[in-house]
């Protein structure tokens, strides 16, 4: 009633489990590599705040008994699944309002990674409902002159990737608007550190034809990657710094994906991409459009 498996988000309602979780549905029912995981529905946080007669305060407030069992029962499924009973997962937000055109809403709210037990997992999504009222949203809200409230927040729990690379794709020059290039940025570990400026990562610009591919070292001075608990900062090698972190096998793979995406959508694409193993999971898609941030 309050969670729904990844497999079949593409096909739920957007304002139910929100835009990130809905394209993510939908390339899993393409066979794109997605981690596994579910979503906690939007009618979860409604039925939360109507039980605990709450606007906005809600930290203190307890989750009912049917909503947190249909949680447990669905971590409890997605251990099964993965196989691991040591499962990592992260906790996004899946707001219908992230990828609006001109005012995306991601970045705007909370993300929790390497969650590794069902208290910790509760806190998360109660941090994840609790941003949905931040004064952050709420002021980019009022500059955008959208009213936040009318976009539901759902939550998606996803299998951690601990990533050897991770990185941005957009399926188009995002400076030129040139079509038929791909923009790649990739960096060591997390790509948390990429998208929130913490690194100067790899840049790559491919010809959609591989006609040219135009290299530009980045410093990668550090990467994130899990610690015992959440995320920990290490220093990358002189070694790392003065390779490519993408191998050509791996970079024309990516290039591949992209144009798939791309075609799938029938519009430009942004990717979020993590790579362990030198296998790709995809982690995000959503159009090429004004860029609010990441989460």
């Amino acid at each position: 009633m309050y969670t729904v498996s990844l497999q079949s988000a593409g096909q739920e309602d957007i304002l139910r489990v929100g835009t990130k979780a809905f394209h993510l549905g939908q390339l899993v029912k393409e066979n794109f590599r997605v981690p596994q995981g579910f979503i906690i529905t939007s009618n979860a946080l409604a039925r939360f705040m109507i039980e605990n007669h709450l606007e906005e305060k809600m930290w203190e407030a307890t989750v009912p008994a049917e909503i947190e069992h249909d949680i447990a029962s669905a971590y409890e499924r997605l251990k099964v699944e993965t196989n691991e009973s040591d499962l990592s997962v992260a906790v996004r937000s899946s707001s219908a309002a992230e990828d609006l055109d001109g005012a995306s809403f991601a970045g705007q709210y909370e993300s929790i990674l390497n969650v590794k037990d069902f208290p910790h997992l509760m806190e998360s999504v109660k941090m994840c409902w609790s941003s949905l009222f931040s004064d952050r949203v709420k002021q980019y809200a009022q500059q955008k002159k959208i009213a936040a409230e009318k976009f539901p927040m759902a939550v998606l729990i996803q299998r951690c990737i601990e990533a050897d690379v991770s990185g941005v794709v957009f399926s188009m020059n995002p400076v030129t608007e040139n079509k038929e290039e791909i923009v790649i940025n990739a960096s060591y570990g997390l790509g948390e550190a990429i998208v929130s400026g913490m690194v100067t990562p790899d840049s790559f610009l491919v010809s959609k034809q591989l006609a040219y591919i135009h290299r530009d070292l980045g410093g990668k001075e550090m990467k994130l990657v899990y610690g015992q608990k959440g995320v920990k900062e290490v220093e990358t090698t002189s070694e790392e710094q003065k390779c490519f972190c993408l191998k050509d096998e791996q970079l024309l793979s990516l290039v591949s994906e992209t144009k798939k995406m791309e075609a799938f959508y029938q519009h430009p694409v942004d990717i979020e991409f993590a790579i362990k193993a030198d296998h790709i999971y995809i982690l995000q898609v959503r159009p090429v459009t004004t860029r609010g941030g990441q989460d």
